[in-house]
């Protein structure tokens, strides 16, 4: 029983200086997020301490998901050229400044990105989120309207991830007034990049002229004008009484101002030739 637990203490006090003098050699960071869009480049910073001089090597790679092996980006040592097949065009390495350049970002370039830094007295692993975006399409709107209701459709696209359509009706307008008609998305199998759809019913039985727009992303629509008060509507009779009225006092002021001129003219016409005619018997 001595000689068991002499080992065990054996064992342990290995371990223990083994992960004392370990420390020194192995430091991980927080998660570090970057973010890029389609198409432009971004700069994975694998280190902001460039004070430690003795660099071996640096290497930038991509952990393996399901089963798969982590893929090699790119890297620099100082003692062996490194070959490139996947990101030969695509990444530059500035071993003095500790990054990696990318450019020509494409949507699967999203995810996780570890830098692994060999000095001579020390390794440092950093892991670096990569955030793809793209700025969806100014998104287009259709009114098609019929026997009190319109049907207003928005849509969107070329952008990244894929986002809900968001409607704006001025002025506010009741849930029970409107409905989801239909919502989806599409991928495009080449670029990758997202199309969003989205259509709503809205009942003009009951309510004022509505203006109507729609946003994805960061792209806002101008807003559409639907739910126009219609002939046979109460705000149709209302709005023609009130514009019928006008006109009519309008008309009847202008004749009665008419025929008070044409009234004052005659006066002073039969007054001329009176006194024309006292005149002319003296």
């Amino acid at each position: 029983m001595d000689v068991d637990n002499g080992m065990c203490a054996r064992w342990l006090l290995r371990y223990v200086l083994f992960f004392l003098v370990s420390l020194p050699f192995l430091q991980s960071e927080d998660v570090t997020m970057v973010i890029g869009e389609v198409g432009g480049s971004v700069t994975i910073p694998c280190t902001s301490d460039l004070q430690e001089k003795s660099l071996d090597f640096m290497y930038v790679q991509r952990p393996g998901s399901n089963g798969n092996s982590s893929r090699f980006i790119n890297g620099y040592h100082t003692k062996k050229h490194i070959e490139l097949t996947e990101y030969t065009n695509r990444t530059r390495v500035d071993h003095t400044q500790r990054t990696m350049k990318l450019w020509s970002i494409r949507p699967s370039d999203e995810g996780l990105y570890v830098c692994h830094i060999q000095y001579q007295t020390k390794i440092i692993l950093e892991n670096i989120q990569l955030k793809v975006t793209a700025n969806y399409s100014i998104p287009n709107v259709t009114v098609a309207c019929d026997n009190g209701s319109c049907l207003v459709t928005c849509s969107s696209d070329s952008g990244y991830p894929r986002r809900d359509v968001e409607w704006s009706p001025n002025p506010p307008l009741n849930q029970s007034h409107w409905r989801a008609v239909n919502s989806s998305g599409r991928r495009d199998p080449v670029t990758t990049l997202f199309s969003v759809f989205s259509s709503i019913s809205v009942n003009c039985s009951s309510g004022p002229q509505l203006n109507l727009s729609c946003a994805v992303g960061g792209a806002l629509s101008q807003e559409h004008t639907v739910c126009r008060p219609q002939t046979g509507s109460p705000d149709y009779y209302v709005i023609s009484a009130v514009v019928a009225g006008a006109v009519a006092l309008l008309c009847f002021l202008l004749i009665g101002l008419f025929v008070f001129k044409e009234r004052k003219a005659r006066t002073a016409r039969v007054n001329q030739d009176g006194e024309e005619a006292a005149r002319t018997a003296e």
